[in-house]
């Protein structure tokens, strides 16, 4: 599984107070921590307001790329930022997060996409928000898949988020994410998909436990890429030992390793 650290976010009080310092250790280290932990991508997330985003997302760019070995996540909805952002980056391989099926947001974000041959992140939402449905849902990713077909963007350059509802609002939820994510990988056999876990748990007791279970549930639905905290080891655990028991882990090497490293915990 593909993971998409998720630490360095403004909706969190600790990244937006470090944002408004322009602490740079702070970030650094955040970056670093989750590299040694086990992520493959940093996303890297400056949404405040909209005219700060557009100077502090190429900032933490500037700050960060250079400090670690893997690639990056520049997570906007904001088009200026994402550009600004883009034109600084130096790293042969970048994640774009995120676009809708909305008409205006596909204008704005997949040209961006295209320029710097990015992967992308498209969300199963459209004008009317999250639909309730597997079915209707599958409509919208025909549209994510339509959008990246016109601008000539590679379908396997497509990671589709089919998108994550409390269970706390509607007990369904889980399960209709779990379904859509399969209903994807047999529709589109070279998009990827992808989610923001940790939403699942909203409002519920003891979260860790359900989003490690969730993850675990969703791996076997054949989820290729969350977006977590890679710093919870025992979610990473729960990953090692779920990739290793569906098959995905080559000769287990990946678990071996993770073991022998003490990722594994005791």
């Amino acid at each position: 599984m593909l993971i998409v650290a998720e630490r360095i976010n403004a909706t969190r009080k600790s990244v937006r107070e470090a944002l408004q310092r322009k602490d740079e250790a702070f970030f650094i280290q955040e970056a670093k921590k989750q590299e040694a932990a086990g992520a493959h991508f940093i996303d890297v997330n400056a949404g405040t307001e909209a005219s700060q985003e557009i100077e502090n997302l190429p900032w933490l760019v500037e700050l960060i790329q250079d400090e670690v070995g893997i690639p990056l996540s520049l997570d906007s909805a904001n088009d200026q930022a994402l550009a600004r952002a883009l034109r600084v980056y130096r790293k042969k391989e970048v994640m774009i997060n995120s676009f809708t099926a909305e008409e205006e947001r596909i204008k704005a974000i997949l040209p961006l996409a295209k320029d710097y041959n990015a992967l992308v992140v498209g969300l199963a939402m459209g004008e009317g928000g999250i639909p309730q449905t597997v079915e209707d849902r599958i409509k919208l990713v025909d549209k994510l898949v339509e959008a990246v077909d016109r601008y000539k963007i590679g379908r396997d350059k497509l990671f589709v988020d089919p998108l994550v509802v409390p269970i706390g609002t509607d007990h369904y939820q889980g399960k209709v994410f779990l379904e859509t994510v399969k209903a994807v990988k047999e529709k589109y056999d070279e998009v990827q998909t992808i989610c923001g876990l940790s939403n699942i748990s909203y409002g519920m007791p003891n979260r860790r436990l359900l989003n490690r279970t969730f993850l675990v549930l969703a791996l076997g639905y054949g989820l290729d890429a969350s977006i977590i905290d890679p710093l919870d080891q025992e979610m990473m655990s729960s990953i090692y030992a779920a990739s290793a028991l569906l098959g995905y882990d080559e000769f287990c090497m990946n678990y071996l390793s993770a073991y022998r490293s003490g990722k594994l915990g005791s």
